[in-house]
């Protein structure tokens, strides 16, 4: 198997060495000669840990030759590595200009060629940019994706100054692909990797390195605003975070990490607007802290804008409370939604099992009486004649037994709005909605 890898800037010198270092004829192709020249006389044009040894090996061992010439990169390999730089314009926007030239030269070239050649997109891009690539080799080539070439998203997880020991130990190899004869090709090329191989929709490729890199930026930026919150009230933030992220169970886990609907509750939503308020008055700007608030509000509305474009003028609505398990209405989303879908002029329904009107003391019943006296008039104690009155129904609250109710359903056709994931083996399509899937 031969590769070409275009672009030997940080991306592409650490896949051609490494590729290289495992046996593979690797040709880096390059616009710059200075760089050309460096890299064939074993000096790699980056310094971070190793690659300089890896180099200097495989360009000796003729395993790595870089060169100028996109024609014999292409003719004379199976598989091209797109790894050429993608940087922020003023507006912010990804610029992909070098990613499409390569795909007009890569399809001139294939004019030529008599076999089967794949392409994998390295370089960071925005989901629909491989397809785009696709359609820019076709017109040039003439030629037909999946049966004279094929077009795939692989993204890199490296980090600077960690870059070898990544790519030979990341977290899993990702490949957008729709192509079987490409997968396997592609498989076989990084055997060498013990980690899992995961094979998904070229758009999930896609989309994983911005996910990550924004989780990873809001990471930093959270922990840096305890820190200045901290240093303000005198306390240690390093002992903060590190007794912080000894919680594996909610805190460094997956736990809260699943699209869904927004949080609410009696603590979130407090706690959060108490830190945002204590943070002003010492004088110390929390942005992220100050924006979380913002952002719950803003799926409340994005739920509530999903749910009116389907023009059904009778809702019920599957859980009232924050979370299921509890009758605690405090804060809760559903409890939101349902007042703007009454003032959008909606007739709504609820059924909650665990929300029983009179039985409810304490604060929550101070709640319901100052907030949502009203919404006893809309409870349902039964769900199926409450989705025999509805014409769509909104899942607001993960409890199993909504999903039993509805799965065992034999009446009439009921859209279901399904904001918490209670189907996740379903795909929006004639009777169901995902609010984000």
């Amino acid at each position: 198997m031969k590769i070409s890898v275009f672009g030997l800037g940080y991306v592409g010198i650490i896949s051609a060495a490494c590729l290289a270092e495992q046996g593979y004829k690797v040709l880096g192709v390059e616009v710059s000669r200075d760089k050309i020249e460096q890299v064939n006389a074993g000096v790699s044009p980056i310094v971070e840990p190793y690659v300089g040894e890896i180099v200097k090996k495989v360009t000796a061992s003729k395993n790595l030759v870089a060169t100028g010439d996109i024609k014999q990169a292409v003719m004379e390999t199976n598989i091209s590595l797109i790894c050429v730089g993608t940087p922020s314009r003023e507006t912010g926007e990804v610029d992909l200009s070098y990613i499409f030239k390569t795909a007009e030269e890569i399809g001139e070239v294939l004019k030529e060629k008599n076999s089967f050649h794949i392409v994998l997109i390295r370089s960071t891009s925005m989901p629909g940019t491989v397809d785009k690539y696709a359609e820019i080799v076709e017109a040039k080539s003439g030629l037909k994706r999946k049966k004279d070439f094929d077009i795939a998203a692989n993204p890199e997880f490296l980090r600077e100054g960690n870059a070898v020991n990544d790519f030979y130990n990341p977290p899993y190899t990702l490949l957008g692909c729709e192509c079987e004869s490409s997968e396997k090709t592609i498989r076989k090329m990084y055997s060498f990797l013990e980690c899992q191989f995961i094979v998904t929709a070229i758009r999930t490729a896609e989309m994983l390195k911005y996910v990550n890199n924004a989780f990873h930026a809001l990471k930093v930026d959270f922990a840096n605003e305890v820190s200045r919150f901290c240093k303000r009230k005198n306390i240690d933030s390093r002992e903060v975070i590190d007794i912080f992220i000894m919680d594996r169970k909610l805190n460094i886990s997956e736990y809260y990490l699943r699209p869904g609907f927004a949080f609410g509750g009696s603590c979130l939503p407090k706690d959060v607007r108490a830190l945002s308020y204590e943070g002003k008055k010492i004088g110390v700007d929390m942005p992220v802290v100050e924006n979380i608030m913002n952002s719950n509000d803003l799926h409340v509305e994005w739920a509530f804008q999903n749910i009116i474009k389907e023009k059904s003028p009778k809702v019920g609505i599957f859980g009232i409370s924050f979370k299921n398990g509890t009758d605690d209405l405090r804060e809760s989303p559903a409890v939101l939604l349902v007042e703007k879908l009454l003032g959008k002029g909606k007739d709504v329904y609820i059924y909650d099992e665990n929300v029983h009107l009179a039985n409810i003391m304490g604060t929550n019943k101070e709640f319901i009486e100052r907030e949502i006296k009203h919404i006893s008039t809309l409870m349902e104690s039964d769900p199926i004649k409450m989705l025999e009155k509805v014409d769509m129904v909104v899942i607001a609250n993960k409890d199993n037994s909504y999903r039993e109710i509805l799965n065992n359903y034999k009446g009439k056709d009921v859209l279901i709005i399904d904001l918490v994931n209670l189907f996740p083996e379903r795909k929006s399509g004639k009777n169901y909605r995902g609010i984000g899937w």
